[in-house]
């Protein structure tokens, strides 16, 4: 890192590929991390399904709080209040003239897990046409506070092909590379030293079922979690981390005082 300060936090995030990103060839997300922290043991929420999932990180708290799979499940928008507060939500509070975006292959995340807000871009697309969607966004709002990228081909290859198979890692390769490109345009715009990134998954799968997920088998609810930033910490293995803890990292990242309510928390040793 170059000392700037964080000016963006991005997170990217690969649905159903667990811990299985280990055995998988990953190159631009090694080089990526290669300053910053990462593990492949942390922890996903249980039910480990999507809704629950993507709902915890984007929330910060668990899905008995957040509530985004009833959302979800109705095919209905989740709404300013009562729930918890969103991330999104909360970095727009702060920041309301600066945009965010939130770009997904699976929609109903954008309006199950995210209420509607001005200013944040929303866009639902398969991986292959969402990464462009994504390069043109941080070339045309380079002042963005936060953007959230959910790819979801390496989902679809698990239940697919069954979860850890060879048909599933080269999904995840596939989407390696796509992160790559998002990378990439964020060092073209210059963005890039200044911004904190975040790679996760949801969840994993081949648990109880060999081509599904949803079980609380260590296999489903295990996942690859990294970041690097500005005062981030090259740390060997982070333990103790949860998805939830993501929502706490942006916040921090953004100078911005994290929920008392919050079951997040910022993993220990991750920040200088």
């Amino acid at each position: 890192m170059t000392g700037k300060s964080c000016e963006r936090v991005i997170i990217l995030g690969i649905d159903g590929a667990g811990a299985y990103i280990k055995e998988a060839d990953t190159p631009h997300i090694d080089g990526l991390l290669q300053s910053g922290s990462a593990t492949y043991g942390a922890q996903t929420v249980y039910p480990s399904n999507s809704g629950e999932c993507w709902g915890s990180l984007l929330h910060g708290v668990g899905p008995e709080k957040h509530e985004a799979q009833m959302y979800i499940k109705n095919n209905a928008q989740m709404p300013a209040g009562p729930v918890a507060a969103s991330l999104f939500r909360r970095v727009k509070a702060a920041y309301p003239n600066s945009p965010a975006g939130a770009f997904v292959c699976w929609a109903p995340i954008l309006t199950g897990a995210i209420e509607p807000l001005d200013g944040v871009v929303k866009h639902a697309a398969p991986d292959a046409d969402l990464v462009p969607a994504i390069g043109a966004f941080i070339k045309e709002q380079p002042d963005f506070r936060l953007l959230f990228v959910q790819l979801d081909d390496v989902d679809a290859a698990g239940h697919k092909h069954g979860f850890g198979t060879a048909g599933q890692l080269q999904a995840i390769t596939r989407a390696d590379a796509q992160i790559g490109e998002i990378v990439r345009a964020l060092a073209e715009a210059d963005l890039l030293d200044d911004s904190l990134i975040v790679v996760t998954t949801d969840h994993g799968g081949g648990g109880a079922r060999t081509h599904d997920h949803g079980s609380d088998h260590p296999k489903d609810m295990t996942i690859f979690w990294g970041c690097r930033g500005p005062g981030v910490v090259a740390v060997n293995e982070l333990v103790g981390v949860s998805i939830m803890d993501t929502a706490a990292v942006a916040l921090h990242a953004l100078g911005l005082p994290l929920p008392a309510d919050w079951e997040a928390k910022l993993p220990e040793g991750l920040f200088l």
